[in-house]
């Protein structure tokens, strides 16, 4: 009858002066290991706005919105959605662009609609001087073209984006005939399809 009380008096005393297993967090902040994953963070200078991320991201965290009219691309990450599994930064194109912080784990607040929940960075976007459909991120354009080194000049769209590194190129109005002079300037695939057609035949 009186073992099973002098057990928990031996695991009272126990507890009493050793080291809790517990941390102390939120009054003192919690360092985790560094092969932690924990939320995602962009790096402006790195990320190209491809949207490789968002095509990979399992748990649909990472959106994204063009706004034509702005000419703006927005990437965004919703914390509430993310469960930390590392495949954005895994398929990042340059590998930098975006990665996880082993020391950003915990966004608790009351409110759900707070700033801190998301994680967001704009891209300016290039669309085509034909139709006006987004072609991609000028950075992007950009990273392709230090990509391809001197081959970068075969193409009408990379060396105008090239030639806007030196001077400012005019821009067009949108048009609906496709002319031979389109040509050199920065259309979609879809147009640019249709300028080599009229051009040849």
């Amino acid at each position: 009858m009186f073992l099973p009380k002098l057990r928990e008096i031996k695991e009272a005393l126990y507890s009493f002066f050793t080291r809790p297993y517990t941390t102390k967090f939120p009054a003192v902040k919690y360092t985790p290991d560094e092969s932690y994953r924990g939320f995602p963070k962009y790096f402006e200078e790195e990320c190209i706005g491809c949207g490789a991320c968002a095509e990979v991201c399992p748990a649909h965290a990472i959106t994204i919105e063009d706004e034509v009219d702005t000419q703006t691309r927005t990437l965004t990450v919703d914390y509430f959605y993310c469960f930390n599994c590392g495949q954005c930064e895994e398929k990042c194109t340059t590998e930098k662009g975006i990665q996880l912080q082993y020391d950003r784990y915990s966004y608790s607040s009351p409110e759900k609609d707070e700033e801190i929940h998301f994680e967001q960075l704009e891209k300016d976007l290039v669309l085509c001087e034909n139709c006006g459909a987004v072609i991609a991120c000028r950075d992007h354009l950009n990273f392709v073209r230090e990509q391809l080194g001197p081959k970068a000049y075969a193409h009408p769209n990379l060396l105008l984006e090239n030639q806007r590194r030196f001077t400012e190129t005019p821009k067009s109005e949108f048009k609906d005939r496709i002319r031979r002079e389109d040509y050199i300037k920065e259309v979609c695939p879809k147009c640019r399809h249709k300028v080599v057609v009229e051009d040849e035949f």
